[in-house]
């Protein structure tokens, strides 16, 4: 039974005043005005999140924006206390009432605004919030519950085109409520254009209010905010007020009636992605080193989108502020989950707009500016390109597959494949893992016999590793696969196609140099054979007997001893560990693996000290899987990689619409 540990706290994140003069992220870009005083306080709020295999930060900050290279520096500090970079989730809250931490809001044209001083106290800040959350953990209850307050939202571009979702989820301890984690998709633009005060805007108020009459850290986070603005925009403190209190009302109301969910499973689904730098005023701003973030060779900038689930609780983080509309079809499609979405999550790199939205002439103010409706949102968006690369990923995010993986010795998938099959488990894809062989063979010192129970009972333990929900053994004698009855074993193949419908088959690749084990060139061509084998409705029609059906793979994931065809690569590096510790399992088969190096070594009059001397095999497996897994993910610019020839659906794709 899965027991979800949460756990609170804040710190403040006011300029303190011998960090110098910090301006004011306002309004007025470039030229912008000091800070003159504090109206309201501002604070970063984290909550930990731990079923006691996996941890989660989230910790929203109230300030404009914060940058991926801001962020990669709070991962940084924050992986000292074994947090990875897919469990942190920092975001801005986006009022405009804060220093500048994005370097738009400087004295000069040109000039970045940002005090170094105060990034260096804003870290600090959010990574001691963190820890003193982790220490706060404690048992909790997972609560939700919604409304929708479109009254206070507007649309200056489309007026019908609203999200007024307010979410509300609250963590219960005890009867105690340690905190809670709500959104909304009015941007905190309530403040003047004259202002020079800090403010949280109408989300710190509402997060104030409900800390007082509820308990706990309540953490505010900006769901789908592109084009909306509140209805009393740049209307000063007084309605600020007001606004806060509408939308406490609201949550006073909802509180009360949240629904009980399930903690299980705790699943993350997280993304890097690409997006092409089209706008030329970012282009700009990055030249000229307002922007200090570095882009890659072909000036794209790499950000990430991600997904964590809690049970049927699905939180998306967005890098940027989309528009509603561009994720009216998902949520529409996946309307039995319960999803929030974070914006400005782990980056803020501006607007993403639907393609059918998207002006290449947009018109920046509908009237007067003193009364102005700003609707020129492209001049704030790097691309219109980009906005369909998040749209695909967080579609996909969405998307639930079945993984048979085909290998014919009990360290083959482990070896090439581990660190892929990890991942596609741990988010909460199903894996399927089948053995070909029996691996009697491969054992030194030993009977036959003991090879074969004991490489059976470890690659129980191995795939079990990986997330393997079920695990076949179809033992095949060891390396004679090349003189067993090939028809015979492409049928057994399709059977088990047939039964699990995979979306995703991993195996070898028959295109592979110096293949020496013909065990795994037959596997491979077995094994591809069946994939579009399974889908003839004349072939093996005493399975359809059984109640199968007939089925075609849509994913191919294929590796080989050396490659001729790659074409895609996994970053594997959250979950390199979890490979070595599967691979370490095969004692059997790795003891035999370094005896037949030795000798290799000795035949080649060689002294290799890693084989040679008496190091145990999971220090020997570390080093190796380090060493080759690192120079892999050096060609991808990750720590560690697996590489494939993927087969899909090709130009069907191309042709395909969603």
């Amino acid at each position: 039974m899965t027991v979800l540990k949460c756990g609170t706290s804040k710190r403040n994140i006011v300029p303190p005043p011998d960090i110098g003069d910090c301006y004011i992220a306002g309004y007025l870009t470039m030229m912008a005005p000091k800070i003159k005083d504090v109206h309201d306080p501002i604070y970063a709020r984290a909550m930990v999140l731990s079923d006691g295999t996996t941890k989660i930060v989230l910790v929203s900050v109230e300030c404009i924006g914060l940058m991926a290279d801001f962020i990669d520096r709070v991962r940084d500090r924050l992986s000292a206390y074994d947090y990875k970079e897919r469990q942190i989730y920092v975001w801005a809250t986006h009022t405009h009432a804060g220093p500048d931490t994005m370097g738009l809001w400087g004295p000069l044209i040109g000039v970045n605004g940002i005090n170094k001083k105060y990034q260096f106290f804003l870290i600090e800040s959010i990574v001691q919030a963190v820890i003193e959350a982790e220490q706060n953990l404690e048992d909790a209850e997972l609560y939700l519950t919604k409304s929708n307050l479109e009254k206070l939202v507007e649309n200056y571009r489309i007026k019908d085109d609203i999200n007024g979702d307010l979410k509300v989820v609250k963590f219960v301890s005890n009867n105690k409520v340690i905190g809670s984690l709500w959104t909304y998709a009015a941007q905190p633009e309530i403040t003047t254009r004259e202002n020079v005060s800090i403010s949280a805007d109408y989300p710190g108020i509402v997060c104030d209010m409900i800390e007082k009459e509820f308990g706990g850290i309540s953490l505010f986070g900006m769901g789908l905010c592109g084009s909306q603005s509140p209805i009393y925009c740049e209307a000063g403190y007084e309605k600020m007020e007001l606004f806060a209190k509408d939308v406490f009302s609201e949550i006073q109301n909802i509180f009360p009636k949240a629904v009980k969910l399930e903690v299980s499973p705790i699943e993350i689904r997280h993304r890097r992605v690409d997006m092409k730098l089209e706008n030329p005023d970012f282009q700009f701003l990055f030249a000229i080193g307002i922007f200090e973030r570095e882009l890659k060779e072909d000036n794209n900038a790499i950000s990430t989108i991600s997904k964590v689930r809690i049970g049927n609780l699905h939180i998306v983080h967005v890098p940027g502020e989309p528009f509603p509309g561009l994720f009216t079809k998902i949520l529409n499609n996946n309307s039995e989950k319960e999803i929030m979405f974070i914006s400005n999550s782990n980056d803020s790199i501006g607007y993403f707009i639907p393609l059918d939205q998207f002006s290449l002439k947009p018109q920046v103010w509908v009237d007067d500016i003193v009364d102005g409706k700003f609707i020129g949102h492209e001049t704030e968006s790097i691309g219109k390109e980009a906005a369909e690369v998040v749209r695909r990923t967080v579609r996909d995010l969405f998307v639930y597959k079945t993984v048979v993986a085909f290998g014919t010795h009990a360290d083959d998938l482990t070896i090439w494949a581990g660190g892929t099959l990890k991942k596609l488990s741990a988010e909460g894809n199903k894996l399927i893992c089948i053995r070909i062989t029996d691996d009697y063979w491969d054992c030194v010192g030993i009977t036959a016999e003991q090879g074969y129970k004991r490489n059976r009972k470890e690659v129980e333990r191995a795939y079990k590793r990986l997330g393997a929900e079920e695990i076949v053994h179809m033992d095949y004698p060891t390396d004679t696969l090349v003189g067993v009855d090939y028809m015979e074993l492409r049928k057994r193949l399709i059977y088990l196609i047939r039964k699990y419908k995979p979306d995703i088959v991993v195996s070898f690749d028959l295109n592979g140099t110096d293949e020496e084990n013909m065990d795994h060139i037959i596997t491979a061509q077995a094994v591809n054979e069946a994939c579009w084998q399974s889908s003839f409705d004349l072939c093996y029609p005493e399975h359809f007997e059984e109640g199968l059906e007939i089925h075609l793979p849509g994913e191919r994931y294929l590796f080989a001893r050396n490659p001729t065809v790659i074409n895609f690569h996994v970053d594997i590096t959250d979950f390199i560990d979890d490979k070595i510790q599967a691979i370490s399992e095969h004692k059997t088969v790795l003891k035999n693996w370094f005896h037949q190096n030795l000798l290799l070594a000795r035949a080649n009059r060689l002294y290799v000290e890693l084989l040679e001397e008496d190091v145990p095999n999971a220090i020997r497996v570390n080093l190796l899987v380090k060493y080759v897994y690192g120079e892999t993910g050096k060609k991808y610019g990750v720590k560690y990689a697996e590489e494939y020839n993927k087969i899909d659906a090709g130009f069907l794709a191309d042709l395909a619409s969603d």
